[in-house]
């Protein structure tokens, strides 16, 4: 089963997949790559350095030698020769350990970047369960750092082999060199032999940064559902979307209806569109469309316009333009002015007609 669960996880990492590891402190990283950027700052800053320090040891030497018989430990002067010998090894040892330190926190900010995972800092007690820490024993990458760290072994071992063998006839010649000859030889071969392994160690290290790439990638592959379930996760649902869009149709539905019996006229073509217009004087530059519609919409239109006694024309070509190129709430465009205000006096004759015929009407049956 969790072969077949890797197997299924054929899809690339999605940026939330890689966002959320990075937070977690999971991040492709080498650490052979910052040992060897240790050892190159440490071996270059001494190379660079190495005649402060021949001097400063010459004179720790030379003064010890010859002071060794007025050199007396007793309480008065053991503090005073202590803080001597600290500062001394402060001095000489702070630089080397400051290029170090730069080293190790440029290599991996090269290879992270910024990253602060407090994540990392929480406590964990599953990890103090021996069972499960025998499990991560056994595991595959327990395995893989083991063969890696042979690996180095016998490659450094190695490389230290062939080069101190070729110097082991000339060691005894050590006898009959002084003292600055016999250090400045030993001095060379230590150096030579430290470049050639830390190159036979970057090589390693570069390998193992591939390695560490390619392990990261595999194990932030994601299966076609956990794609599926993020991309739900952080679009929402499709099918409450669609619930939610469909209510808010309905919503803005019913606010349009609700704007018809203030319409002044309905216009339709005469089945398949309607749209109603509006015109408050003083309150609008020019008439409004306050609702439109489809068919189904169209007739509900048309039915909200007969209860309220609001007034229904047809005209085909006005109804269509009126819906293509108007949206609810906005104003009619110039070139459709004429069409609307022949329609609107239409409508106002009519009313006022009609209003004078009941106040005949009404006058008639007052007399």
């Amino acid at each position: 089963m969790a072969n077949k669960g890797a197997q299924d996880k054929t899809e690339k990492p999605t940026a939330k997949r890689r966002s959320k590891a990075r937070d977690q402190g999971q991040v492709a990283k080498s650490s052979e790559l910052t040992s060897v950027a240790v050892l190159l700052a440490g071996l270059v800053s001494l190379y660079t350095m190495g005649g402060f320090y021949y001097t400063q040891t010459s004179n720790l030497l030379r003064y010890f030698l010859s002071n060794l018989g007025q050199l007396h430990l007793d309480p008065d002067n053991a503090h005073g020769l202590s803080m001597w010998v600290m500062t001394f090894f402060l001095k000489v040892t702070l630089p080397v350990m400051g290029v170090v330190m730069l080293a190790a926190l440029l290599e991996n900010f090269r290879q992270v970047g910024f990253l602060l995972a407090t994540k990392r800092l929480k406590m964990d007690f599953s990890r103090l369960n021996p069972f499960s820490g025998l499990k991560r024993f056994m595991s595959l990458r327990v395995l893989v750092d083991l063969g890696k760290n042979l690996a180095k072994l016998a490659v450094v071992g190695g490389v230290a082999w062939s080069t101190m063998s070729s110097e082991w006839g000339n060691l005894p010649n050590l006898a009959d060199m002084d003292l600055k000859q016999g250090m400045e030889y030993v001095i060379s071969i230590c150096l030579r032999l430290f470049w050639r392994c830390v190159l036979a160690m970057l090589i390693l290290a570069i390998l193992d940064w591939m390695y560490q790439k390619w392990d990261y990638e595999k194990n932030l592959k994601m299966s076609k559902q956990e794609v599926k379930d993020e991309n739900k996760q952080s679009e929402g649902d499709p099918q409450v979307k669609s619930r939610i869009r469909s209510i808010q149709r309905d919503a803005a539905r019913k606010r349009m209806l609700s704007a018809v019996p203030d319409a002044d006229v309905v216009v339709t073509n005469p089945t398949h569109y309607a749209v109603a217009l509006a015109y408050k004087a003083g309150e609008m530059d020019s008439p409004q469309v306050v609702a439109k519609g489809m068919n189904l919409i169209a007739e509900r239109i048309k039915e909200a316009a007969r209860k309220h006694g609001v007034p229904i024309i047809e005209d085909k070509p006005l109804a269509r333009a009126l819906y293509r190129q108007v949206e609810v709430g906005q104003s009619i465009p110039f070139e459709l002015y004429e069409a609307v205000a022949t329609i609107l006096a239409h409508v106002y004759r009519s009313k006022n007609q009609h209003q004078q015929v009941l106040a005949a009407q009404r006058a008639r049956s007052l007399g």
